[in-house]
């Protein structure tokens, strides 16, 4: 267990179990963060579960150790690298389920443009459209708004490697004001930079 202090000097904390992903609302400053071993969204400094929390699953009321988040202050939801379901999804605030965005519906692997092995980071464009990466095909998915089907934009569908075009299990992925695109390469142990797509 870790614990998440609530300000400098406090004694009160909440109890995180292998938090990973981290947004922030910038309207109100709360902080959201996905905790991999208790399957579910909290929000700090409440410490609210705000999706999730129904156990490890692949119903929609459930998420499968959730590592990527994404906070869409357009839509007011979360959109979420449901690692272990294979799949990425919407969970809107306040809301008791999700909705699916891209991959499995039931949890299965895959490594077409519909389905994803193991998806980590995900963040989002000014424009709504989502980048995955897919950790266990190697390569980063751009499923454009309103879209189900992926394209692969950077690796090589279920190739890895050491060279330029080549990824090996990559989880983190940001774009700059320009929309160049930053992968880390976590077993290649390097952050890679691709020009805008």
């Amino acid at each position: 267990m870790h614990r998440l202090l609530t300000g400098s000097g406090s004694n009160s904390s909440i109890v995180l179990n292998g938090p990973s992903g981290i947004v922030r609302d910038p309207n109100s400053n709360i902080l959201y963060i996905a905790c991999v071993y208790n399957h579910e969204i909290v929000s700090y400094p409440s410490g609210n579960i705000v999706a999730g929390g129904n156990g490890q699953g692949i119903n929609r009321t459930q998420l499968k150790s959730p590592i990527g988040l994404v906070y869409d202050s357009f839509s007011n939801s979360f959109i979420i690298g449901n690692y272990g379901a294979h799949n990425i999804i919407r969970w809107s605030l306040g809301a008791s389920n999700w909705t699916h965005i891209v991959g499995s519906i039931s949890g299965l692997l895959g490594n077409t443009s519909t389905l994803l092995n193991q998806p980590v980071g995900v963040t989002l464009d000014p424009m709504g459209n989502i980048y995955v990466a897919d950790s266990g095909n190697h390569r980063i998915q751009l499923i454009l708004n309103g879209q189900s089907e992926g394209t692969t934009i950077a690796g090589i569908n279920g190739i890895y490697g050491s060279n330029s075009t080549l990824l090996y299990r990559p989880y983190w992925v940001k774009l700059d004001n320009q929309l160049n695109l930053y992968v880390a390469d976590t077993f290649n142990g390097r952050i890679q930079k691709f020009l805008r797509y």
